[in-house]
């Protein structure tokens, strides 16, 4: 362990192991494809640089 940080990150991943992983479980109940289309369009990265992708600016 290099410091307190490291050595609290592996004493909680070792207590969420200990519960499951919920989100893998999530994710082979459910078909996530049809949703791909509606997040793709909501996030565009226009940079040639890549990166984080632009938030879409919504009005209300």
């Amino acid at each position: 362990m290099d410091d307190l940080t490291d050595f609290a990150l592996n004493e909680e991943y070792k207590r969420l192991q200990s519960v499951g992983d919920k989100l893998a479980e999530i994710e082979s109940l459910i078909d996530w494809k049809p949703f791909r289309p509606i997040l793709e369009s909501m996030y565009k990265n226009r940079t040639g640089s890549g990166g984080r992708p632009e938030a879409q600016q919504t009005c209300y």
